[in-house]
């Protein structure tokens, strides 16, 4: 699991600006690449200071 947590950051750097390169209009793709990414970080943060710690090697 602590891997998985990690390696999020990869698959998201890939996945998520990917996912909003599909729009149409490119300011709006601009703005939800970095709503998503955003969102990601606070995501992320919460993984690794609750998660992490109750997680055992």
């Amino acid at each position: 699991m602590k891997k998985f947590i990690l390696m999020s950051v990869l698959y998201a750097i890939i996945l998520l600006p990917s996912l909003a390169a599909r729009e149409r209009n490119p300011m709006r793709g601009v703005k939800r690449a970095m709503a998503m990414m955003v969102a990601f970080n606070f995501f992320y943060a919460f993984l690794v200071l609750v998660v992490w710690m109750q997680l055992e090697d």
